[in-house]
C-alpha cells in the first residue's frame, strides 16, 4: 500500500463512526453551544489571501482552494448566516471579475488560470446573489449585479461553452422548449477516475433537472430586479421565457411511474435514475411545480434517498447503487460510488427546505415542522460535536453504518447544516424543549 493510501486510512480512522439519532438522548442540543460550534467550523473555510476573501471548498486534506459551485452553494451558510456581508460581496465580485462568456469558473487554482468546465456554477452564482439580497435587503449592491446576471442569462439563452478534452463543450437553451442543454461531466456529479473524460461515471449530458430548476428561478429573480430598475421590457422578456420553461419542465421532466422527476432528459441513458437533484425543483423552484407534484417529489426523496448522513446520490433500488464509500480505495474504485449511492451532507439543505415547504402547504404546524427538521439534521449536528475536528466530512456511505469519507472538513456540508439551523431556529427550539 502506498503512502497516500495509508494516510487516507488514518484520516478515515480519525472520524467518529457513530451516526445516528436517538430520540431518547438528544441532550447534546443543550449540553453544547451548537450554533457557536457550527459558526466556528464555518469560519475555518474563510481565507484572506492577496487582499481577497475566499471560501475554500475544504479546510483539510484536499479541495483546499476556491471552487465555483462549492463557493456559491456554501456562501449563505459560511458568510451570510454569520453576518459577514462585506466578505460576501467581495467573493461575489471576485468571481464576477473572472466571468468569461457568461461562465463562472469551476475552480480558481492558486497561481494558475481559472478553469471553466461547469454548467451549474453560473446558476449557483445567481442564487448566491439572490440569497445575499434576502439576507441583507441591500438593493444597491444587488441591482449593481444586474449586468453580470444578464450576461449569464444571455449566454445560456444564445449559447456558450468551454474547451475541454479537445473540443467545445456547448451550453445552450433549446429554443423549442426554453430548457438548458449541458455537456457531459458539467454538473456537480462529475466523477471521472481517468481525469480525461474517458470514464465519466455519471455523464448527465442533456437537460439536467437541477440546472433547469435553477434556470427558472434565476429568470424570475433577474426579472424582478429588472422591474425594480425600471426595465420592464427586459423583465417581461425573461418572464415569458420562464413561463415557457415551467410548461416544458412539467411536461418533459415528470416521471409518472415513479411520481418523481427525471434526473436528466434527452441525453444520459440513465437519466431516469432516482437522484436528489430533483429536490431543487421544490426547494428553489418557487411555483415551478404544483403543490401535488412538490409533495410527490419530496416523498420519493424521503423514501429512497434520506440517510442520517445526508441524501443518497442514487436510490438503493437502482442496479447501479453502491452503498459503501471507502476513502482508502484507489480513485478508479471509490469514484464508482461517489455519486452512485454515497450520501452527501450538503443535500440536507434542499431536503429540509423542501420538507418545510411541503409540510406548510399541507397545513402542518410550524413547531412540528421544526421538530422534524431537528430530527433530520440531529445526527449531523451530533457528529460535528463529537468529531475531533469539530466539522463535517464531505460524504458518508449510503448504507449502514454510514461511515464518513472524503475530506474530513467540507465547506458545503457545514454551510448547509448551519443555514438550516439558522433559518428554522432549531437551536432556539431545542433550548425551549429541554
Amino acid at each position: 500500500m502506498d503512502v497516500l493510501n495509508i494516510l487516507l486510512l488514518i484520516m478515515a480512522a480519525n472520524q467518529p463512526i457513530r451516526l445516528a439519532y436517538d430520540s431518547k438522548d438528544d441532550s447534546f442540543w443543550w449540553k453544547y453551544p451548537v450554533r457557536e460550534i457550527f459558526l466556528e467550523a464555518a469560519d475555518k473555510f474563510v481565507r484572506e489571501e492577496g487582499g481577497k476573501v475566499k471560501i475554500w471548498a475544504a479546510s483539510r486534506d484536499w479541495f483546499m482552494e476556491e471552487w465555483g459551485r462549492d463557493t456559491f452553494i456554501s456562501l449563505p451558510g459560511i458568510l451570510l448566516v454569520p453576518g459577514k456581508f462585506k466578505e460576501a460581496r467581495e467573493v461575489i465580485e471576485n468571481f464576477a471579475g473572472h466571468m468569461r462568456n457568461g461562465l463562472i469558473p469551476n475552480r480558481i487554482p492558486e497561481g494558475k488560470e481559472a478553469e471553466y468546465n461547469t454548467a451549474d456554477a453560473p446558476m449557483w452564482f445567481i442564487q448566491a446573489v439572490k440569497s445575499y439580497f434576502e439576507y441583507t435587503k441591500d438593493t444597491e449592491f444587488t441591482v449593481s449585479m444586474i449586468p453580470v446576471l444578464e450576461e449569464i442569462i444571455r449566454a445560456y439563452k444564445n449559447g456558450t461553452g468551454y474547451e475541454r478534452f479537445g473540443g467545445m463543450q456547448a451550453i445552450k437553451m433549446d429554443e423549442k422548449d426554453c430548457l438548458i442543454i449541458n455537456p457531459s461531466q458539467s454538473t456537480w456529479m462529475d466523477a471521472d477516475p481517468s481525469g480525461k473524460g474517458l470514464s465519466v461515471v455519471t455523464p448527465r449530458n442533456g437537460k439536467c433537472v437541477e440546472i433547469n430548476a435553477l434556470w427558472y428561478s434565476n429568470l424570475r429573480f433577474t426579472a424582478a430586479l429588472l422591474r425594480h430598475a425600471h426595465n420592464s421590457p427586459k423583465a417581461r422578456e425573461y418572464n415569458l421565457i420562464a413561463d415557457k420553461v415551467r410548461i416544458s419542465f412539467n411536461a418533459e421532466f415528470w416521471n409518472t411511474p415513479e411520481r418523481a422527476l427525471f434526473d436528466v432528459i434527452e441525453g444520459d441513458e440513465h437519466g431516469g435514475a432516482i437522484r436528489p437533484n430533483m429536490l431543487f425543483a421544490v426547494s428553489h423552484g418557487g411555483d415551478l411545480l404544483s403543490p401535488v407534484k412538490q409533495a410527490a417529489v419530496f416523498d420519493c426523496a424521503r423514501k429512497d434517498l434520506l440517510t442520517p448522513g445526508g441524501l443518497r446520490t442514487l436510490s438503493p433500488r437502482d442496479s447501479n447503487y453502491k452503498g459503501t464509500y471507502d476513502t482508502s480505495l484507489p480513485m478508479e474504485q471509490k469514484d464508482m460510488a461517489y455519486h452512485q449511492g454515497t450520501a452527501w451532507p450538503w443535500l440536507m439543505g434542499t431536503y429540509c427546505d423542501s420538507l418545510a415547504k411541503v409540510k406548510k402547504i399541507q397545513g402542518i404546524d410550524t413547531s412540528r415542522i421544526r421538530l422534524e427538521i431537528a430530527q433530520v439534521v440531529g445526527p449531523l449536528v451530533r457528529f460535528c460535536i463529537e468529531s475531533p475536528h469539530r466539522s463535517l466530512p464531505e460524504v458518508f456511505s449510503g448504507s449502514e453504518p454510514y461511515e464518513p469519507g472524503g475530506t474530513r472538513s467540507q465547506a458545503w456540508s457545514v454551510a448547509e447544516v448551519l443555514r438550516v439551523l439558522d433559518k428554522f431556529k432549531i437551536t432556539e427550539l431545542k433550548a425551549r424543549t429541554k
